[in-house]
């Protein structure tokens, strides 16, 4: 539940943008920056076709007939809004439920302004509930996930036998002590002069023995380690609300409702389907009774609907199918026991998301009339826009400027060539859905957010809105994140710097004249290349923890040492590691040892593989 101070700070957040709406839509920015600033803003963070001046332009084309040259007959009503050259590209459903909704408020362009930023403001808040709920499952189902349960175990170990441990030091996330998560000790050097005197008056004529192992002795070391223990700043707990927050605090997204997105809107039923994905198959009543949830039916529902104004959004048919339980019987036995409860019911996900994108295109086709010819080019004509960088008409001209780099190539590219790179680009995050899913499958929630990632770098029209909502999705998986290097933080902080620039030189190409879209491209490569940084970066942690996973799974955690430590040993995660006998002797398995007996002396074994991480 969420406490005063998480209340205060959403209310806050609402305030803020309404008056980020009031301020963008005045004259305040044009005034302070000069001419030209607002479109310059729009261009990083809007894609101009889902806003509410492409459907005010297709519901000004419904009103009126629209002829076509060397056509001596007019076209009305949808037919005049997909006609050749008209560069609409919002589906007719969408302009029948927003565009023509809204007809009746024109007449007050004040009302309208309220009601559509309204709309926005609880597309939203619908999202950032979303978001939490789904952020809080995805903590529920890691934690009784094997990976949860070889970390107790290593705290377990970490207090009573810090030389046995389940997952040795080099194979932790260094910054697992961000979330509460074990990981490598950070040790501080601390230089002992009377230890130093000591061992240098002992150590006259002696010699020490080497067996083959590097050992080291504190007791006559001239410096003695002593570990640091941080902190946590968050706990796992606290991320989905977190996340929540950012969702709905982000500066990113408040300025794109003000600039008229609805964006906002489709992330939103992208988001409520996630939310009835990860719903659990049953519930307990008040009466102990087990109910089960029907949640197929509304998972399906809305993500056609989000498919439906936006084909990009079909990525995410993997991580709910995942959910739902496909790829299931591949997973290790190990952690089959822990899938209690879950969705074995994929297939009726798939089956009913099919038949209700059909229905929705079979709506649309009796709404525009015709024969299945003209909604075939009517379905181009909205969808294609959506995953390819096309052209907007016959004359050959193509969308402004945008954060992404296929603008400024298909200005520079030959005709010839424009078809062949068209489908190669748009095939391009294609690619990587099979070989991700193959690899990331135990990982739904990474698997979202790792094609949001691509998403926002492959788009045809690149825009941060789309950024926002892949790091957001990021951020709910703490595990991967505190595996994550330096490079990511980097080149995090260092988004902002192309995205400012991107929009001074913006202004000075096309308003002041001082400038030339090679200032642009320079920009958008730069924010490209950071965020290819931080989502290779983000698959590359996820890789290493699934490795680590197996690694411990299988009993096979040896890794190779630096010159300051050993080799060593570790046992099977069993969810049992360590118990605790009359004596206080601890056992591990069949492993019983008293602190009283003598050690034994080793036995010389054959090596095990070294794993090189």
């Amino acid at each position: 539940m969420m406490n005063s101070s998480t209340k205060f700070i959403f209310a806050i957040s609402a305030i803020l943008r309404l008056l980020t709406s009031f301020a963008l839509s005045t004259d305040f920015l044009t005034q302070v920056f000069g001419l030209g600033i607002l479109q310059a803003i729009r261009a990083s963070i809007l894609d101009p076709v889902h806003s509410w001046d492409h459907l005010d332009e297709a519901c000004f084309l419904l009103k009126n007939k629209v002829s076509i040259w060397g056509d001596d007959e007019y076209r009305s009503g949808y037919h005049a809004i997909y006609a050749p050259g008209s560069r609409i590209v919002a589906p007719p459903l969408v302009v029948a439920f927003l565009g023509e909704m809204f007809a009746p408020l024109k007449s007050s362009n004040s009302l309208l302004w309220i009601v559509q930023r309204l709309l926005l403001l609880l597309a939203d808040g619908v999202g950032a509930y979303c978001i939490y709920q789904i952020g809080k499952r995805v903590y529920e189902m890691e934690n009784d996930s094997i990976e949860a349960e070889i970390e107790r175990d290593t705290k377990i170990c970490e207090k009573m036998n810090p030389k046995l441990s389940v997952v040795p030091e080099k194979l932790r996330p260094v910054r697992g002590w961000i979330f509460g998560l074990s990981n490598q000790v950070l040790d501080e050097v601390v230089v002992d002069e009377t230890s130093s005197a000591d061992v240098n008056g002992n150590a006259d004529g002696k010699e020490q023995q080497s067996n083959g192992k590097h050992s080291t002795n504190l007791d006559q070391s001239s410096s003695s380690r002593q570990h640091l223990k941080r902190e946590p700043i968050l706990t796992l707990e606290q991320v989905p609300l977190l996340v929540s927050l950012l969702y709905f605090s982000n500066p990113v997204s408040m300025i794109a409702n003000s600039t008229g997105s609805l964006r906002s809107i489709w992330d939103a039923f992208a988001l409520t389907s996630l939310y009835y994905a990860t719903k659990q198959s049953s519930t307990i009543s008040k009466e102990g009774i087990p109910i089960k949830v029907k949640s197929v039916s509304s998972t399906a529902t809305f993500l056609a609907i989000a498919t439906y104004v936006d084909v990009g959004y079909a990525m995410f048919l993997v991580p709910i199918l995942l959910w739902r339980g496909m790829l299931r019987g591949y997973q290790q036995k190990s952690s089959l026991k822990h899938q209690r409860g879950q969705h074995n019911d994929w297939k009726a996900v798939l089956s009913l998301y099919l038949c209700y994108l059909i229905g929705l295109h079979c709506l649309a086709s009796l709404l525009v009339g015709g024969n299945s010819n003209e909604y075939k080019s009517v379905m181009i004509q909205t969808m294609l826009p959506n995953v390819a960088f096309v052209d907007q008409d016959q004359s050959g001209s193509v969308p402004g400027p945008s954060m992404g780099l296929h603008w400024y190539f298909f200005v520079q590219i030959f005709d010839r060539f424009r078809s062949y790179f068209t489908i190669f680009v748009s095939g391009v995050p294609a690619m990587f859905v099979i070989p991700l899913t193959i690899r990331l499958y135990r990982c739904p929630s990474v698997l979202a957010a790792a094609f949001q990632l691509l998403w926002a770098v492959f788009r045809p029209t690149t825009t941060i809105h789309t950024l926002t909502l892949g790091l957001l999705l990021a951020m709910l998986n703490p595990r991967t994140i505190a595996r994550m290097r330096n490079a990511s933080l980097i080149s995090l902080f260092a988004v902002p710097v192309p995205i400012l620039l991107f929009i001074t030189f913006h202004r000075m190409w096309l308003v002041t004249g001082n400038g030339n879209p090679n200032y642009i491209f320079f920009q958008c490569f730069a924010y490209g290349l950071f965020v290819s940084t931080i989502t290779l970066d983000f698959i590359s942690a996820t890789v290493k923890r699934d490795k680590v996973l197996r690694m411990v799974e299988k009993g096979d955690t040896i890794v190779k040492q630096d010159d300051d430590d050993y080799v060593e040993d570790v046992p099977k995660s069993n969810g049992k590691l360590f118990e605790m006998d009359g004596n206080g002797a601890e056992s591990n398995g069949d492993m019983n040892k008293s602190s009283e007996e003598p050690e034994e002396e080793e036995q010389p074994k054959e090596q095990p593989n070294v794993v090189f991480l």
